[in-house]
């Protein structure tokens, strides 16, 4: 705990209070003077007796300045509180005890020393005075202290919180290691001109818009030269750099002297900002705030750099969302084709006989009123058929109340005419739950799934095509299961159908595999639920039937 050395003073035996002879009193304080710990004899009333000449260079005071004072006389109230109550305890309990102790410098920088403090008795067996041996454990505290706080602040990095209060947190854990220090977080703009965000708890809100304002280049203030040089900036004294001659207006009044600025990259090394640290007395950075600063900016980059990602992958997110509901769009138009073919082939015949029957039969009305009968209904049938689409498949992305059972027979209206054609018989088992979600999104999603099913009955040529859906609610959840007949998926390739651009069709085919894909997204995201999907062999019809089958469970309120 303490160096080898300490062990030479015994403080139970030494006689400090008066001491007896002066002879006495010159050799302990010679011998103190040797140890590299400081070490100090105060009397019970927490004045200091004798300290050597360690303890005088870390105070910065001399021995004539220290004895005969207390700590509350010689250190910052809060240090000189802990100090007096660490003594009072080894008086009281008249037993050695150790402490993590803490002195702030005058600059504010903390020194942390391991103290082993014991009482101090006479000849005659009575308490006297205190003995106290610190060990200067300053560096391996600051780096405890920073990997600490690097672990907290990477933990915080990790949550979904937005930049600014990432940053801000980031900024507060920088401040906690030393009270005189202010940190500023500054972002470049796309064109890497200028800095257009400015993040800080104890600059001023004229000084962050002034700095905003300026063009970054060399010899402007330390960020904007760091910014441009891609280096570190050290200036110790901004009154006297040339860096900080054109904008010693905005410091002074903040009595701003030091800053030194990192910046910090992207992935490719383009510069995305800087992390400052002022101080307000002219400063020369240790070992230690060189470090700190390294590793301040290397967590607002990681933090840019994930808040850059996520709007990345939001925006691909977004992207794939709206080729998703392309998707279903897509099918509905091809639906509405379906719906429309019959309807307008029907109205163009009929037309033309009525042409026809005009120049055969002009004077029969009965023929003419049959006919227009027909055309009247057909484009009402089309009409309402279009009214339908558009209530449904068209409206705005917003939560609601619906029944699952009536959005999923709107749906098989959509698709019926593929059915039809693929000759598709559609089994269903689906118990009444209500839900309050986003409806849209349920639909582009069983879309996207069922037509999944239909293109893979199409490929697979099967003979009597069944796809069966199950719905059903359990607890707080609805679940929605359908499969098909079409011969699954391969083993192999069962784990990677969510994966996007993954796709078993043919490569002359026109899908791109982001369906399931997608599906997965809406679930997970949108709907707060989970999918799955497993190649299953079900029987039907007293026939064995192998195909794929997808489970959706979604929350039934959001």
């Amino acid at each position: 705990m303490f160096n080898k050395d300490s062990k030479n003073i015994q403080p139970k035996y030494v006689n400090i209070n008066i001491m007896n002879t002066l002879n006495e009193y010159l050799f302990q304080k010679k011998t103190i003077d040797l140890f590299e710990n400081l070490v100090y004899f105060k009397d019970l009333e927490g004045k200091y007796i004798l300290c050597n000449d360690a303890f005088c260079k870390y105070t910065n005071y001399t021995k004539d300045e220290i004895i005969g004072k207390t700590d509350l006389e010689l250190f910052e109230n809060e240090d000189a509180l802990t100090f007096t109550k660490n003594d009072q305890s080894v008086i009281d309990t008249k037993k050695e005890h150790n402490f993590c102790e803490i002195l702030t410098l005058n600059d504010g920088t903390k020194v942390y020393f391991e103290s082993k403090k014991d009482i101090v008795l006479d000849e005659n067996n009575k308490l006297v005075a205190i003995i106290c041996i610190s060990k200067d454990i300053t560096k391996e505290k600051e780096y405890e202290s920073l990997h600490t706080i690097t672990q907290k602040t990477l933990e915080y990095i990790l949550k979904d919180y937005s930049l600014k209060k990432t940053l801000n947190f980031i900024i507060t854990e920088a401040e906690t290691i030393n009270k005189n220090m202010i940190c500023s977080i500054l972002l470049l703009n796309d064109k890497k001109t200028k800095f257009k965000e400015s993040f800080t708890k104890s600059l001023p809100k004229y000084y962050n818009d002034a700095v905003k304002t300026l063009t970054i280049a060399h010899g402007v203030g330390s960020c904007g030269t760091a910014a441009y040089t891609k280096e570190r900036i050290i200036v110790e004294d901004i009154n006297t750099h040339p860096y900080w001659r054109d904008y010693l207006e905005l410091t002074k009044p903040l009595n701003l002297n030091a800053c030194w600025s990192e910046p910090f990259f992207t992935k490719n090394n383009e510069v995305l900002g800087t992390f400052a640290i002022y101080y307000k007395k002219s400063k020369k950075p240790t070992k230690f705030e060189l470090k700190l600063i390294d590793s301040f900016s290397y967590l607002v980059s990681l933090a840019v750099n994930r808040s850059l990602r996520l709007e990345e992958i939001k925006q691909q997110e977004n992207l794939i969302t709206q080729q998703a509901k392309l998707g279903s769009l897509s099918n509905v138009l091809e639906n509405i084709a379906h719906h429309w073919r019959q309807p307008l082939s029907l109205i163009s015949t009929v037309a033309s006989g009525m042409k026809i029957e005009y120049d055969l039969y002009s004077k029969n009305k009965k023929l003419y009123d049959n006919s227009l009968t027909k055309i009247i209904n057909t484009t009402q049938n089309l009409s309402k058929t279009i009214d339908e689409f558009r209530d449904y498949f068209l409206r705005s992305s917003q939560k609601n109340s619906f029944n699952i059972e009536d959005t999923f027979q709107r749906i098989i209206r959509v698709l019926e005419k593929k059915f039809e054609e693929e000759n598709i018989h559609i089994e269903k088992n689906i118990h009444n739950c209500s839900l309050y979600t986003y409806e849209t999104e349920i639909i582009h999603i069983l879309i996207n799934i069922i037509n999944n099913s239909i293109e893979a009955i199409k490929e697979k040529k099967i003979k009597t095509p069944i796809i069966f859906v199950d719905i059903k609610e359990k607890h707080n959840d609805c679940i929605i299961t359908i499969k098909d007949n079409a011969q699954g998926v391969e083993k192999s390739n069962i784990d990677k159908i969510f994966e996007p651009y993954f796709t078993t069709k043919d490569k002359k085919s026109s899908g791109v595999g982001l369906s399931l894909y997608i599906v997965q997204d809406l679930v997970k995201r949108h709907l707060k639920g989970f999918i799955e999907a497993n190649n299953t062999i079900f029987k039907y019809n007293d026939e064995n039937n192998k195909g794929l089958e997808v489970k959706i469970t979604i929350p039934k309120s959001l």
